[in-house]
């Protein structure tokens, strides 16, 4: 297939000492001239040729200018652009790549031109023939787009910076989503193997339902571990059918997926998203990865169950957020006994139930592994109700489980617990001695029990 070459340069000398080059090397090809940028891109346009050999330094606009315009039209995504640039022109080379161009060459000997020339026209590259001829349009507001594209991909970016924070970089999003269309609601969901989290602004819905519907918007879902949910949820509610979503990809793995309800412009924020790609990428991925190293770094590998530190530290957390805070403390009664007649893999088949059960159980705060067979809740909340009947499951559903599919005999096993509540005193290290404290009071008493 014949070759179609456009040669930019302001320098009539220029011009015929590359085209002689380029001739010497194909001899088949169609070698079209330009003496500038501007009458470059017209006849880029007219004749779509397969390769460009374009000079730095022009008097309309640079090469490097001209390169970024012509990657703005699907029709030259694929192809080649040699960029030449005389020995007293100071460019970097960094800028030439970035510009979109394949190649920087030096106008120095014409030998090493003519090496130069030769590699880069041996390389297959092809414009888009079929492409349909799309307007000129201004070739500024061209460039215009490009740097809005940038701006908006820099601004995404900027939010790596609090990749500890998952849920202010969520709210950030969604401020400046907001910019291109108002909407009624914006949901998140991020999916790594170690958590999937789904996260809800605006009008409340139910949570199974929000997290199966955006679940469903992916092809391929990872299968988390665990999940988690944050932001506004109610018992009912579902989301609105008038929605916009987008999956965020890396290359063909799946992150995660943004759902905008009610969406006024459809049109700006799909423009938006569309140019924030690459930047969403890569804050996904990042979100996602610091997720599995949190995860790893803050759970019990047994039970999947936080460990104590991380459960330490949510219990902080949660005293200066909230006024109401209680804390669980439960321990698996005869657990010795366990370990020696059954052995310790048996032993922990019997933690990772426990674990499991809490983990399915409690739904208003958090648990973990204080250490060996004790365990630790962290309630978000000072109701003595709510409390006392979630401890109350817990322990039924260990009285009830089926042990004999662990013991193989007839085998029961039991927790006891304390429960300490939070006033405007409380301490962390202080509510879980207290909590430990009533721990024991329960098994002086005769075990599989709590005392609150």
């Amino acid at each position: 297939m014949m070759k179609t070459v456009l040669i930019v340069d302001d320098s009539k000398f220029w011009r015929l000492v590359v085209s002689d080059i380029v001739r010497k090397i194909e001899k088949d090809a169609e070698v079209v001239l330009a003496e500038n940028g501007t009458e470059g891109l017209q006849k880029a346009l007219r004749n779509r040729p397969d390769y460009f050999i374009i000079d730095y330094n022009m008097p309309d606009f640079s090469g490097i200018y001209l390169s970024v315009v012509l990657r703005e039209f699907e029709m030259f995504k694929n192809s080649g652009i040699a960029i030449l640039t005389g020995s007293s022109d100071t460019v970097n080379q960094f800028w030439a790549e970035r510009s979109g161009a394949n190649v920087f060459i030096n106008k120095g000997k014409k030998e090493e031109i003519e090496d130069n020339l030769r590699a880069f026209l041996e390389k297959p590259f092809r414009s888009n023939k079929s492409c349909e001829l799309e307007e000129v349009g201004n070739v500024f507001q061209i460039v215009e787009n490009r740097l809005k594209r940038e701006m908006l991909e820099k601004e995404i970016l900027s939010y790596l910076r609090f990749t500890r924070d998952e849920r202010y970089v969520v709210s950030l999003l969604g401020i400046l989503f907001r910019y291109f269309s108002g909407f009624g609601a914006f949901r998140v969901l991020l999916l790594s193997t170690s958590e999937g989290r789904v996260y809800s602004l605006g009008k409340p819905v139910k949570k199974e339902l929000l997290r199966d519907y955006l679940l469903s918007r992916m092809e391929r879902p990872t299968s988390p571990s665990f999940w988690s949910f944050h932001g506004v949820f109610s018992e009912e509610g579902k989301p609105s059918e008038n929605n916009l979503h987008f999956v965020v990809k890396d290359e063909n793995e799946e992150l995660g997926v943004l759902l905008f309800e009610d969406v006024e412009n459809r049109y700006l924020l799909n423009i938006a998203l569309r140019n924030s790609v690459s930047s969403l990428s890569v804050l996904f991925r990042n979100l996602n990865d610091f997720r599995d190293y949190m995860v790893a770094s803050e759970t019990d590998s047994l039970t999947q169950l936080l460990n104590k530190r991380a459960i330490m530290k949510f219990l902080e957390e949660a005293l200066r957020k909230r006024e109401g805070v209680a804390v669980a403390m439960l321990d698996i009664d005869d657990f010795k006994k366990i370990n020696d007649t059954f052995g310790h893999p048996i032993g922990d088949e019997v933690l990772k139930v426990v674990g499991e059960t809490l983990k399915r159980t409690v739904s208003n705060g958090k648990a973990g592994r204080y250490g060996g067979e004790e365990f630790m809740i962290v309630f978000e909340t000072g109701d003595r109700n709510l409390v006392e009947s979630t401890m109350n499951g817990i322990m039924e559903k260990i009285r009830n489980f089926n042990w004999k599919s662990i013991f193989n005999v007839e085998r029961k096993v039991t927790l006891s617990g304390g429960v300490a509540f939070s006033d405007e005193n409380s301490s962390p290290a202080g509510l879980v001695e207290e909590a430990d404290k009533k721990l024991y009071e329960a098994k002086r008493s005769g075990k599989n029990r709590f005392v609150i």
